[in-house]
């Protein structure tokens, strides 16, 4: 029987791979890095958890003990995989897993120099059976990442002047990353996730000022002030240069695309945008 462990459980994907997986009766471990916190995020869900950690080996071998596939998320603030995860990797490798989806990056084929590209080469390279999910950009980045700037200074601040984004909800790569895991036909695949639209920042303040009804502007700063007022505003260096190069790519056109493997794998249509902010207006409302 198929037992899967998800990294990144109380995240904005993982959370929703672990409700999936639970309603279709797969047994689920989820990975978090306080129980007591983790019964709190999971206080409905009789999901199991386990401690686990990327920079402590110790907690690998519990984690994957009868597990046979795995969710993986890099967490955003760990740049260096060959030295941050590639050892839970070769433990993985070594207590027999048998697939691996991992959260990947829209374009990561021709951009070799991110951390997800070194990820889906170490993983490449161990020969697991995989899945590779390349989402665009998440919707949710709003309301975690962007949510100081729409909250406190109602405004979008990215580098990516009139540059369109094939935005995704996590809801959907959540529910995506549950059938890969339980399907093997999606074995040794690589999917680019996007929605079913490609909007300009300039339509994402529209719809959110038309949804939370007040005036949401988009700063539109160039990229070295992108970088520097981000890391002013406490972004770590590293994940300060990953957003930046994210958002030049970005504004290069690389999230403008749109593929059907979305809505093929999900058999509907991508949530869309005005969607996504309507579900999660209580993120944008001073309270």
């Amino acid at each position: 029987m198929t037992k899967v462990l998800v990294t990144g459980s109380t995240g904005n994907i993982g959370q929703y791979v672990v409700e999936k997986l639970m309603e279709e009766g797969v047994p689920t471990r989820a990975a978090v890095t306080n129980i007591e916190r983790g019964k709190k995020f999971f206080s409905t869900l009789p999901v199991e958890l386990v401690i686990f950690d990327f920079l402590r080996k110790e907690t690998f071998r519990e984690a994957l003990d009868g597990v046979n596939k795995v969710f993986l998320m890099r967490p955003p603030k760990l740049a260096n995989p060959k030295k941050d995860i590639l050892p839970f990797l070769i433990e993985a490798k070594r207590a027999g897993v048998e697939q691996i989806v991992f959260v990947s990056l829209l374009g990561v084929e021709k951009n070799p120099v991110v951390p997800h590209r070194k990820i889906e080469d170490l993983i490449l390279k161990l020969d697991f059976p995989y899945t590779f999910l390349r989402p665009s950009f998440f919707m949710q980045n709003l309301n975690t990442t962007h949510r100081d700037d729409i909250l406190i200074r109602n405004e979008l601040f990215m580098p990516v002047g009139n540059a369109k984004t094939s935005f995704i909800d996590t809801r959907d790569i959540a529910e995506i990353a549950a059938i890969c895991l339980m399907n093997e036909e999606h074995n040794n695949k690589k999917y680019t996730l996007t929605g079913s639209e490609a909007i300009t920042y300039y339509e994402v303040a529209e719809t959110m000022t038309k949804v939370l009804n007040r005036t949401i502007t988009y700063a539109n700063p160039c990229i070295l002030e992108f970088r520097r007022t981000i890391m002013k505003r406490g972004t770590p260096k590293g994940f300060a240069n990953v957003m930046t190069m994210l958002y030049v790519m970005t504004k290069l056109g690389t999230a403008r695309h749109i593929t059907d493997d979305a809505k093929r794998i999900l058999n509907r249509d991508p949530i869309l945008f005005g969607e996504y902010v309507e579900d999660h207006i209580e993120f944008f409302l001073h309270t």
